[in-house]
């Protein structure tokens, strides 16, 4: 039996040491002049801002690529002049990327420039320290910030392989922390092995599931084109009918993104059937080394089945045979008390990773930028925390 090793890579040259890598986030700034992986002089570091035709063949050079850094995702989302798209070369080489969303705040009259899961700054095929993060980082807040004299709002985008670096860079540079999210658990399970050690890696109590969903005889199918997608846009819409409740995803930018000519970034659709009829369904954004589970829906009778073990485990096969992917983001689990928590921890096992995602993080130039940007910053943590029970009292929504 294949066993799992801990947190790291089979390829020696991909192996992480926790040990430098928490050393090196806790390390004192870089500074302006030093190479970001190499400890080299830098001579020149400067952003420009990319095309949007440009940008998704762009980014797809980063390992921490996912959707919400995919112009074509973000241009269903947001008008043309409400989205800004920023490359940080160091003496004329690529090193990160970031696109920012603007947010005009009423009233306060100021935009906010909004990085999401962002910036991207591990590329492809080289060395990503916790320095590089710095640099791309600080580059951005120059411009942002300091030379635009604007305000800079970041969602860190959890990341197994750097657990602690985000927090560190953030807080080394000066941007302060809106208050802890209400449910920030976030779970990942290891997909760069074989089937038989994935299957392993479950725990005890998933692995019995699984098997009970086999012996129910159900298949599971990666779908495509217009009528997969029907196919899970029907099953999805119904789900939120019978179960009432307020739709925030974004699955309205589904068929866009499916149509991008590069093929790598278009989401993957997979179908549970039982008898030829759906139950439940998954889809998955498969680009960078860490695919991220978007939308999901069931049917009535998926619970009996347990379609929903069925339907990962297939996902999970699916990845294991992708060689650039090494992790699957499931996400949270709604609430804390969700069942959801108990499935996903199951499915991610021993060797998966349960981050805690950090807070938005903020920075502004002026002690008069601060409070206006810390005023904004709270609305909006006001609004994110009396959504959910809201989304209770009201009709379901569907779409956005």
């Amino acid at each position: 039996m294949q066993e799992f090793p801990d947190r790291s890579s089979d390829d020696p040259e991909q192996a992480v040491d926790w040990r430098e890598v928490e050393q090196e986030a806790a390390a004192p700034a870089v500074p302006a002049g030093e190479g970001a992986a190499s400890h080299v002089p830098v001579t020149e570091v400067r952003v420009a801002d990319v095309a949007p035709e440009e940008w998704d063949r762009m980014v797809l050079g980063f390992d921490d690529v996912l959707q919400e850094q995919v112009q074509s995702f973000n241009e269903v989302r947001r008008a043309p002049d409400k989205l800004r798209r920023l490359a940080v070369y160091a003496d004329g080489e690529l090193t990160g990327a970031a696109l920012v969303r603007l947010v005009k705040v009423p009233m306060l009259g100021c935009t906010i420039s909004s990085l999401r899961w962002g910036p991207l700054w591990r590329r492809t095929g080289r060395p990503a320290t916790p320095a590089t993060m710095d640099l791309v980082l600080r580059a951005l807040t120059d411009q942002l910030c300091r030379r635009e004299k604007g305000f800079l709002m970041i969602m860190p985008r959890p990341d197994p392989d750097m657990e602690a670096v985000p927090g560190a860079v953030l807080q080394r540079l000066g941007f302060q922390s809106m208050p802890p999210l209400s449910n920030p658990l976030r779970y990942f399970a290891r997909v760069d092995h074989g089937p038989e050690a994935l299957r392993a890696n479950f725990s005890q109590k998933w692995r019995y599931n699984l098997k009970k969903a086999e012996a129910a005889g159900l298949e599971t199918e990666l779908v495509e084109g217009e009528a997969g997608m029907n196919e899970i846009l029907g099953l999805y819409h119904e789900m939120l009918a019978r179960k009432k409740f307020v739709d925030y995803s974004p699955i309205d930018t589904l068929a866009h993104r499916l149509a991008n000519p590069l093929e790598i970034l278009r989401p993957r659709m997979f179908v549970t059937r039982k008898d030829g009829v759906p139950v439940a369904m998954a889809v998955v954004d498969c680009c960078g080394d860490t695919a991220s589970f978007l939308y999901g829906a069931t049917a009535d009778e998926a619970l009996p089945l347990r379609a929903g073990y069925a339907l990962q485990w297939a996902v999970l096969c699916h990845l294991s045979r992708q060689p650039a992917i090494r992790w699957y983001a499931l996400g949270g689990g709604g609430s804390a008390t969700c069942p959801l928590h108990q499935f996903k921890r199951g499915l991610v096992g021993k060797v998966g990773v349960i981050l805690h995602e950090l807070p938005p993080h903020f920075l502004a130039e002026g002690s008069c930028a601060k409070i206006v940007g810390r005023l904004a910053m709270s609305g909006r943590a006001l609004r994110d925390r009396v959504r959910e029970p809201l989304s209770q009292m009201i009709p379901v929504r569907l779409g956005r």
